[in-house]
């Protein structure tokens, strides 16, 4: 099996398919690719089955039958001919090709030297024969696919890919060597060239208005539904895509945060006049334990100004979020353009000799016209869809959480007025970290217990689940037994008031098992003063 770091270059062309925009409204064959693409690197390529690309790549329930539903079946053939247009035009010249083979569900990466041109056994010379050599990768083992040669006249013979297969290895271990002696950061390369954005700001962005630094592709549209436009209004700094190996906790997504501006930086962002919420997004991929530039806390600090003032003096992201590898949202209100009518968002570096050559860095952003002095309200259902309730109001799918695992229910929750509420739940040892701005806020949690005992006889149920709550580490719940208070596939809602965001920002919200798992269904946060 070949070790995660030998995928660097296949890494980087499922990044480029990615970047492209071709999956632009396509998310399930995003969600096909990326889903098969990462079990490959993983040395999992024999886990690659129908089934478990429509439970766990298209969100289908655990009793999904591919016999019945032939989603993963159609999804394949739309991908591979998407596949196919992307080689034949835009990805014509890349060194390496990634196919789904007929039949089979498994990626194969082909490696393929570039056409050369050479005389024509004839003597004539500008007559061209391919020559090439093509390595494919499967389930993470090596495959030798022997190339042929076609002469002039359409002849074919073998070609003498030994030896130009050991050169090929000499090169990309070449290369593996320099990728590892080096950072991401395009800031350390002295030929590198800080970047300007070209457009022109006339009109102010709308009032939801989402961005991810950084990236050049298609806009892009998120489970939630939320549109993220390409990088733009940048003055200095450089983009750089993150390795598709990190796996970024609490992301809301697979692939949302796979670009950074890093460096010395401006955004100058035409806003309408009124409050605004400003939500800045950040996962530390660089430093941190396993990550290439090593350390822990303190390995990177910058600071962040809004309109020339100091909204944020420091910032750590690995002890804000927790660890590497976290998304971390900072989350400002009452946000107002300046004079000229632009919000002006400044990133540097601390001036401090130990911080030298670690930059400032931004993934993403979102501005939200929002009421004075209050942030939009936060509904989570734990569920892979977003909700719309009975009211009207909209829960976005799960998202904050760190841990625990996300299941389905198929017995009715009899006393909710919004049955639906209850159809999902997140289950285990887990939390959730949620962004806030300072202020007071209310948190409501919604529980039923769908899977200890029977809507008939509760006395099965009691005892069978037990866990404790804390936000930001204060007890709200001890020893709770959702059948005990509400009875079985019933709902009941807890609700705390005057909840302050700690001083990372965020409300922690921890759900501690005592006898089996903790559970969740549905979270509020709403701001209260």
């Amino acid at each position: 099996m070949l070790a995660a770091a030998e995928f660097r270059e296949e890494r980087e062309e499922l990044q480029a398919l990615i970047s492209s925009g071709i999956f632009h409204r396509a998310p399930h064959l995003l969600s096909f690719l990326t889903y098969v693409c990462e079990r490959s690197f993983q040395g999992q390529g024999d886990q690659i089955k129908e089934y478990t690309i429509g439970v766990e790549a298209f969100r289908r329930l655990p009793d999904f039958d591919p016999k019945k539903d032939s989603i993963v079946r159609v999804e394949a053939h739309r991908l591979r001919r998407r596949l196919e247009e992307y080689y034949v035009a835009e990805g014509k010249a890349h060194r390496i090709r990634i196919e789904i083979p007929n039949g089979q569900y498994t990626p194969r990466f082909i490696v393929q030297d570039q056409p050369s041109k050479h005389v024509s056994a004839a003597g004539s010379a500008g007559s061209p024969r391919q020559v090439g050599v093509a390595v494919a990768y499967r389930s993470g083992s090596l495959e030798r696919a022997q190339a042929k040669v076609e002469t002039s006249d359409g002849s074919r013979e073998r070609s003498s890919w030994p030896w130009s297969l050991l050169l090929l290895g000499v090169v990309i271990s070449g290369l593996a060597v320099l990728w590892h002696s080096v950072s991401i950061r395009p800031a350390e390369s002295p030929a590198a060239r800080e970047e300007t954005w070209s457009g022109t700001a006339t009109q102010p962005v709308p009032a939801e208005f989402r961005m991810l630094t950084g990236y050049h592709g298609a806009p892009f549209t998120d489970q939630q539904g939320h549109s993220w436009s390409p990088d733009a209004y940048f003055t200095g700094g450089f983009s750089a895509s993150i390795p598709g190996e990190h796996l970024i906790q609490g992301e809301p997504e697979p692939n949302l945060l796979r670009s950074q501006r890093s460096g010395k930086f401006r955004y100058d962002i035409p806003l309408t006049k009124g409050t605004h919420e400003l939500r800045l997004y950040f996962a530390e991929t660089e430093f941190g334990p396993g990550n290439r530039g090593g350390g822990g806390e303190t390995a990177r600090m910058f600071h962040i100004q809004i309109n020339g003032v100091d909204a944020v003096p420091w910032i750590d992201p690995i002890a804000e979020a927790g660890g590497a590898n976290r998304m971390l949202v900072r989350v400002f209100k009452d946000v107002t353009p300046a004079a000229d009518g632009k919000l002006h968002l400044a990133f540097a570096s601390l001036t401090i000799p130990a911080l030298v050559g670690r930059p400032a860095f931004l993934n993403a952003l979102e501005i939200l016209q929002s009421k004075p002095g209050f942030i939009h309200p936060i509904r989570i259902v734990t569920q892979d869809q977003p909700f719309t309730d009975v009211d009207g109001r909209t829960w976005s799918s799960d998202e904050y959480f760190f841990g625990g695992s996300l299941a389905y229910r198929s017995e009715p929750v009899v006393n909710a007025r919004d049955k639906a509420l209850y159809r999902g739940e997140r289950y285990g040892n887990f939390s959730y970290h949620i962004p806030l701005a300072k202020g007071k806020f209310r948190l409501t949690l919604h529980f039923a217990e769908t899977w200890f005992g029977t809507p008939e006889s509760n006395e099965p149920a009691l005892g069978a689940r037990r866990f404790s709550v804390f936000a930001n580490g204060s007890a709200l719940l001890q020893n709770f037994e959702i059948a005990k208070e509400a009875g079985v596939n019933r709902e009941v809602t807890k609700v705390f008031e005057n909840l302050e965001p700690g001083a990372c920002g965020a409300l922690w919200v921890e759900f501690v098992p005592l006898e089996n798992y903790a559970e969740v269904n549905a979270i509020e946060v709403e701001q209260t003063e």
